[in-house]
């Protein structure tokens, strides 16, 4: 901070944290079935996925919108499962206060996360159904601030600076354009016909790597297809499928020495069944999250060797990212049938996860990051299909817990999933993909306005012996009698070694010469 302009001031450049807003969108719509399709006789299960937003933000408010698909599980009149796919769109807006040291000029870095929390839906008419969808979304805004620092009426050679240095985290976040990825499955020409029930996607990002503007992006979409055999009245089987994919997501302000983690969601998911082979087409849609530390220097504390100074403080409260994680866990539970309102006799027709976060924690230098899972089963038996939902906790650990965690963002996915009924237990397996970052906080106080008066008056002796106090340190001594650092040291022929502000400055001195 020593390049000053002409009227003393100098800024410090640092990210901060504009808006921090939660909000709830309840949305709700009616679809009608095609001809084609068979007529409800019980709704099993909705599951919504949302695409990320488009944003726009102007004019003291964010404006955010996008879209959202339904797959709606449910039991025809012949006793089979079938699924209907429908799509709808969401929109909200939040107020923004941006406060005036905000460089809007630099823009704002939005980090937007929306997630289904409740999903249900009610059927209506034989081939027409209701569904009602709560979103909850944590909106986060970062923008530049700049804290200046004032220096007048005082001749810049008289004054001694004491500097200190901190690190600050910058936050970056990017969205990727679709992906388009496809696979081809064949089928045992011995099986018969194959009928696909329903199909979804997850997204496992095992590896995010920032580069320059990017972040490099590695992983698999993890697909699952319940299929049944046309004309028989066998149990549907679920056929599991990984496509990998790599795809350089664009994040601007990105670097080199950036941490990153990214997840996403797959759009677009249609499955075309074929003369001995099933076609897959999906569309991925990726966000990542990339953060490091900048080095900031700033004023600690100032004075002139000339002039009396009345001087004013900051108390800062910086961000210090501390590292991103893309990782993955296995969840293995079995829980007594009657805990679970599921009666005896049931099979497990299909299974889904849906995870949440709750809190994260750090333990015996590791980071714990804690939820549950809502459990939805689709269960059969000789007669009849029907849905029913439990939760269990989950617990993921990851090294590195020394530091004291402030603020976090987590997305946990569920990769796959398989449930069984052995006896009177539910067993469940299920592996879970992780995008974590974590973030601290740093406290500095930095000197932000000077104002020096006339100037001294010449000192009377050549001398002034000083016998510093116990905390007195060879700053705060040269402060005091208006003197350089550098002029206390010499005459009093001090190492050079310790910070004019450390205690141990002044160790062994009894007294001084100023």
């Amino acid at each position: 901070m020593d390049n000053y302009t002409k009227e003393g001031k100098q800024s410090l450049r640092l990210q901060t944290e504009v808006c921090d807003r939660r909000t709830v969108t309840d949305l709700s719509a009616d679809f009608t079935l095609p001809d084609y399709q068979p007529e409800i006789k019980r709704l099993l299960r909705v599951r919504a996925t949302v695409s990320p937003p488009d944003k726009y933000i102007g004019a003291g408010n964010a404006d955010f919108s996008g879209s959202i698909d339904y797959a709606i599980l449910y039991a025809g009149n012949d006793g089979a499962l079938y699924c209907a796919t429908e799509s709808g769109e969401y929109q909200f807006t939040l107020p923004i206060e941006v406060a005036s040291d905000i460089d809007l000029n630099e823009g704002l870095v939005c980090d937007t996360e929306i997630l289904p929390e409740t999903v249900t839906g009610r059927v209506i008419a034989p081939r027409k159904f209701s569904v009602k969808c709560r979103l909850r979304s944590h909106v986060r805004l970062y923008g530049t601030r700049c804290i200046e620092e004032t220096v007048n009426g005082a001749d810049p050679s008289t004054l001694q600076r004491l500097c200190g240095n901190i690190e600050s985290a910058r936050v970056f976040v990017g969205t990727g354009d679709p992906l388009q990825l496809g696979d081809e499955i064949l089928c045992d020409a011995q099986s018969g016909d194959i009928r696909v029930i329903s199909a979804e996607g997850q997204v496992f990002v095992n590896e995010a790597v920032a580069g320059s503007g990017v972040v490099n992006c590695r992983g698999e979409i993890c697909l699952k297809l319940l299929c049944a055999q046309e004309g028989t009245q066998s149990a549907p089987t679920a056929l599991l499928r990984r496509i990998p994919f790599s795809q350089a997501v664009v994040t601007e302000g990105a670097e080199v020495n950036c941490d990153a983690c990214a997840f996403g969601v797959c759009s677009q998911l249609q499955i075309t069944v074929e003369e001995g082979r099933i076609l897959c087409e999906v569309a991925l849609l990726l966000r990542t999250r990339a953060q490091r530390n900048e080095a900031l220097s700033f004023t600690r504390d100032l004075y002139s060797t000339a002039a009396e100074c009345e001087s004013t403080y900051t108390e800062a409260l910086l961000p210090r990212a501390i590292k991103c994680i893309n990782g993955n866990f296995s969840l293995n539970t079995a829980l007594p049938l009657e805990e679970v309102g599921i009666r005896s006799g049931m099979s497990v027709a299909d299974v889904a996860l849906s995870p949440t976060v709750t809190s994260l924690e750090s333990d015996h230098g590791k980071y714990v990051l804690i939820g549950r899972c809502r459990v939805s089963t689709v269960l059969c038996d000789a007669e009849d299909a029907v849905a029913q939902e439990f939760e269990v906790p989950f617990r993921y650990e990851t090294d590195g817990g020394d530091e004291t965690v402030t603020d976090f963002d987590a997305t946990v996915d569920p990769i796959s999933c398989r449930a069984r009924i052995d006896g009177e237990r539910i067993g469940l397996d299920a592996e879970l993909a992780v995008s974590l970052s974590l973030r601290g906080e740093s406290r500095c106080r930095m000197l932000t306005e000077a104002q020096f008066s006339e100037p001294l008056a010449p000192k009377g002796a050549v001398y002034t012996v000083c016998y510093p106090a116990k905390e007195d340190t060879l700053w705060s001594v040269a402060k005091r009698y208006h003197r350089a650092v550098s002029t206390v040291s010499e005459m009093n022929h001090l190492a050079g070694s310790p910070a004019a502000d450390a205690v141990e400055s002044l160790d062994g001195v009894t007294y001084l010469l100023v």
